[in-house]
């Protein structure tokens, strides 16, 4: 109270005698903050007060609407078109391979050599043989003949026309049997060389030169696999095997779709169904203890990428229909299943649990759960929680949404 009257009296001039003029200065700055103060707590003002963030914003837009076409998928292993063991048929020393391992052969191409001397050797004994009971025979026939004759005129004995003509019969059955051993040691020498019974690429020789093959047992020295065209086999179940029946019938009258139905496959390390084949066989009954049916595709493979063994996923169209799609990043998961993020007219969010069906490139198909007029969050879901307030900004035209 003392500083207020002591800066009313400088105001009106008014000094206490012995008060110097720093004195007064004081005092008059002492008054003016004082008079802030005042003035602050009047207005309740504070500083130092809590101010809440904006909301977040996020890239919002709304469900596609357009017509998908209805897949069923299988996944299966890729299958040779032809498999075939070279194995050596005769007992020898192999002696030569005359292909480099993985490459391409043609069929009636000369791979291995096992040694043909011994065999050589049989087909000019057997030959010899030929010849010989050849020689005998024409004896036999013109002794037979002779002795015919004789009997017929009465010249000679009938028994020895019988036993003259038993011989010749004896002597033809022994040229047939030489003529079989030499047809068997040609088809010997034959197999010491090994060919290709296809064409088709060839894996590592399992023999080296110079071991014993054949012994005891047709020793396996490589395989030969033809996968140009690929298969792949599969088991589908009765409902689906209804379906397929159904759609055979239905597009009978369409002139595209032939005779077989099409199919689409896909591999381990890409999500597009890159490769078209056909369906080209099935078991002619289902098998009642599993309730399924054999069916092959065929995929012709004319650049060697599916291998045999490759694990594929196989999927065949059927009808076409309307669905819903949102871009997949746009919905999330946790222990109850699938859900997207939705601002609603209070720009708040909103968890919406959907039921997927299948991806259409980076879109997903929503079976339910979604309307066309939603407002989906397709970016920046991380930043918005339900019951939250966002700041919700159209996805500009073809961009994808994200995280």
């Amino acid at each position: 109270m003392k500083i207020q009257l002591d800066a009313a009296r400088a105001d009106r001039g008014i000094t206490r005698p012995g008060r110097s003029r720093p004195v007064r200065a004081f005092s008059a700055a002492t008054a003016a903050f004082a008079v802030f103060v005042l003035s602050a707590c009047k207005q309740g003002e504070n500083p130092n007060a809590y101010a809440p963030p904006p909301p977040p914003e996020v890239i919002v837009a709304n469900p596609v609407q357009r017509d998908v076409v209805k897949y069923l998928t299988y996944t299966g292993v890729v299958a040779a078109s032809e498999t075939v063991e070279l194995r050596a048929r005769v007992q020898g020393f192999l002696e030569k391979v005359h292909f480099q391992p993985g490459q391409r052969v043609k069929a009636g191409e000369l791979l291995f050599e096992i040694d043909p001397r011994q065999y050589k050797a049989e087909v000019d004994q057997s030959a010899a043989i030929v010849q010989a009971t050849r020689a005998t025979l024409v004896g036999a026939e013109n002794d037979a003949r002779l002795a015919r004759e004789l009997a017929d005129q009465r010249a000679g004995p009938e028994i020895d026309a019988l036993i003259k003509a038993a011989r010749r019969d004896t002597v033809v059955a022994e040229v047939a049997r030489a003529e079989a051993q030499l047809a068997n040691a040609r088809l010997n020498l034959e197999f010491c060389r090994v060919l290709a019974p296809i064409d088709g690429r060839i894996g590592k020789n399992l023999v080296d030169p110079g071991n014993l093959v054949g012994r005891g047992e047709p020793t396996l020295l490589a395989e030969i696999v033809q996968a140009t065209p690929a298969f792949v086999y599969l088991d589908l179940s009765e409902s689906d095997v209804l379906a397929f029946r159904r759609e055979g019938q239905d597009a009978a009258t369409r002139q595209d779709q032939g005779n077989s139905h099409p199919c689409e496959l896909a591999l381990a390390d890409r999500p597009e169904f890159e490769h078209k084949g056909v369906v080209d066989y099935s078991d002619p009954k289902l098998n009642p203890d599993t309730g399924t049916l054999r069916i092959r595709t065929r995929f012709e493979n004319t650049d060697e990428v599916l291998l045999p063994g490759f694990f594929s996923r196989v999927r065949f169209p059927m009808q076409t229909r309307q669905a819903i799609l949102v871009p997949e990043a746009a919905l999330l998961q946790d222990q109850q299943g699938r859900y997207a993020l939705v601002v609603n007219d209070k720009d708040e969010v909103e968890a919406r649990r959907v039921e997927i069906g299948v991806l259409e490139g980076s879109m997903r198909v929503v079976e339910k759960g979604l309307q066309t007029a939603d407002r989906v969050i397709v970016s920046g879901v991380l930043k918005a929680r339900p019951g939250a307030k966002v700041s919700p900004r159209s996805q500009p035209e073809n961009a994808a949404g994200g995280r």
